[in-house]
């Protein structure tokens, strides 16, 4: 596959999309994830929201919410706003749509998202593409938005400043070792964030929960199941993806040797709450974000 084509295979067991992220709107990269079944947001975005509601409840006030990787915004707009993933994608497809130029789109978004009510929370953007977040923020699915690749460099004086005030991360993709580090080493000690992400399968999270250690968190994996994110591109993504997990000895039936590539969740947090609520009674997939909890956290003395 050509690396001028929007999808192209890199070295790791999944395709990279990264060409669908450097347009000024989202609609190519909607185009793209729905030609792939992209199904992870609209599970993502209610689980987050229970982590989120857990964690304003503990604090006893509104938080601020990182949210690592946040492209377009789209994802962002799924927790602060009631709406679905489904109907921005509908939205970002239409036939109508995809007859204005970027300035109009990115007017019709700026009133569309501030026509909606907000949770009180703040939300911050971060994410390597600069045109990505840069329209999030325009658009206003995110309060701040930052771009910035922890991976490839140290967080600078701004994002530095907002990891130090972050109260929650949330990344529908894998949150890298070097990334994890950096956020650590800029996070609060005293009052460190919850740190929750959706990785593959295909990647270990064992150098995540050594990299947060430092800050008290105890990194746990979701064990009431995987989460299907998308459609294999192609046979050679499946192939790497199955050679991955073979290695690690992890079982593809029904998953990922269906062609679906699954994600797991991974929730960092202090180590006395993750003595005292375990994650499976914090989170639920069974009644998305609604309902009451069968439990209360103290709040924060």
């Amino acid at each position: 596959m050509p690396k001028d084509s929007p999808l192209f295979l890199t070295n790791t067991a999944k395709t990279c999309l990264k060409h669908t992220y450097l347009q000024n709107d989202p609609r190519a990269t909607m185009r793209t994830l729905g030609g792939l079944d992209y199904v992870l947001a609209n599970v993502a975005a209610p689980i987050f929201r229970q982590l989120i509601a857990a964690h304003a409840s503990y604090a006893g006030r509104a938080l601020q919410v990182l949210d690592l990787g946040c492209a377009y915004g789209t994802g962002t707009a799924l927790l602060r706003f009631p709406v679905t993933f489904a109907t921005l994608q509908a939205r970002y497809t239409a036939r109508e749509m995809q007859a204005l130029d970027a300035v109009e789109l990115e007017e019709l978004d700026r009133l569309y998202y501030a026509a909606w009510p907000r949770d009180g929370h703040r939300y911050v953007g971060v994410d390597a593409r600069e045109a990505a977040v840069s329209y999030a923020h325009r658009v206003g699915t995110v309060d701040s938005g930052i771009a910035a690749d922890l991976e490839r460099a140290e967080a600078d004086d701004a994002l530095a400043a907002e990891i130090l005030r972050t109260d929650i991360v949330v990344a529908t993709g894998r949150i890298g070792v070097r990334t994890a580090m950096r956020i650590a080493h800029a996070a609060r000690r005293d009052d460190p964030p919850w740190i929750a992400t959706f990785m593959n399968r295909t990647s270990p999270g064992d150098e995540l929960a050594a990299a947060l250690a430092p800050l008290g968190l105890v990194t746990e994996r979701f064990d009431g199941g995987s989460f299907a994110q998308r459609r294999f591109e192609s046979a050679a993504e499946r192939d790497r993806a199955l050679s991955v997990l073979q290695s690690r000895g992890i079982d593809p039936a029904g998953k990922e040797a269906d062609g679906w590539l699954h994600a797991d969740l991974y929730v960092a947090r202090p180590a006395a709450i993750a003595e005292s609520i375990p994650l499976h009674r914090m989170v639920s997939i069974a009644g998305g974000a609604c309902g009451p909890r069968p439990w209360r956290l103290p709040r924060r003395a």
